[in-house]
């Protein structure tokens, strides 16, 4: 009786220890989780503020770039479609309303920054680096073998009316400059890479551990345009 009393509790033990040990990697891998999914989520933050800040150095240029953009209807030589567009190619009644979209990704914006302050080397999200052997340097992410990339879809041009607050309702002493509306669809992704920073191809099985994606939209006020 004794013996089997023993080895009760021995059992009972042991039980509450992996219990303990199984609950403190969920907690360690739930926190993991956690920071990929807000990382992620302001890198489609930076992505959509960036192409806000690309949109607002020239309004009426970007507007008119929106107008002459025709997005493929199939993925081409690594074009592919504008997601935001509802498109069935299959269906003869089904159109959408506009196919008008103007793509600005990581690497337009990243090439308009370092023109602008000259920085011919200026990232966007710092890559982490290899200082020596078994050393880095922290990027943007720490030092988590992870790097960023976004895209933004500006689609959905329409008028404001009325104009936002503070602005004449009629354009101003008979301005024919207005206001536009445009939809933006931010798309973030956090994308793995090596002890360098550099990233991994698609087919490393790395992808479907490391790989994380969130979509924002937002209503973007352009203007006064004409």
């Amino acid at each position: 009786m004794t013996v089997f009393v023993v080895l009760l509790v021995i059992a009972m033990l042991g039980a509450l220890g992996l219990f303990a040990a199984r609950s403190s990697q969920l907690g360690v891998t739930n926190a993991g989780r956690y920071r990929q999914m807000v990382q992620t989520h302001y890198i489609a933050e930076a992505g959509l503020q960036g192409a806000v800040s690309e949109i607002d150095l020239d309004p009426g240029g970007n507007l008119d770039r929106l107008h002459g953009s025709t997005p493929p209807r199939v993925v081409t030589a690594g074009q592919y479609p504008c997601k935001e567009i509802p498109w069935s190619p299959t269906s003869a009644t089904f159109k959408p309303a506009s196919t008008q979209c103007l793509r600005v990704g990581l690497d337009s914006i990243q090439a308009s920054a370092r023109t602008r302050s000259g920085v011919p080397t200026l990232e966007v999200f710092e890559k982490k680096g290899a200082l020596g052997t078994g050393e880095s340097r922290p990027g943007s992410f720490g030092m988590a073998n992870i790097a960023g990339n976004f895209v933004v879809e500006i689609t959905d041009e329409r008028p404001v009316i009325p104009p936002p607050p503070g602005m004449p309702i009629g354009g101003g002493g008979g301005s024919t400059m207005r206001f536009k509306a445009i939809s933006a669809r931010s798309t973030g992704q956090i994308i793995p890479t090596d002890d360098a920073g550099n990233v991994l191809p698609p087919t490393s099985d790395t992808y479907k551990y490391a790989t994380s994606i969130e979509v924002i939209r937002a209503e973007i006020i352009v203007g006064p345009v004409p």
